[in-house]
């Protein structure tokens, strides 16, 4: 989006046996007028792919370590890293 960037680290990405996916990613605040990063935060970013859920966990984290799923209704950056990162 215009305010936010999310990287994703295409070589962490992983499956579990459970088909659920784990990929590191950076996230980063911007400023809209001047484009300087305003925040960043790296985290492990697990995915079901097939119900497009999520849950953010520490970058040291494991899949097993999951505990809530999160449905991303209001937030389009983790749609659309979602969809991207389940298409890689």
């Amino acid at each position: 989006t215009n305010k936010e960037i999310q990287f994703i680290d295409t070589d962490s990405i992983k499956y579990n046996s459970q088909g659920f996916l784990s990929v590191i990613t950076k996230y980063s605040e911007i400023d809209p007028l001047d484009n300087q990063v305003l925040n960043t935060n790296s985290y492990l970013l697990a995915i079901d792919c097939e119900k497009r859920l999520f849950s953010k966990l520490p970058v040291d984290a494991e899949l097993k370590q999951v505990k809530n799923w999160t449905n991303p209704i209001n937030d389009k950056l983790i749609k659309k890293t979602i969809i991207n990162s389940c298409s890689l």
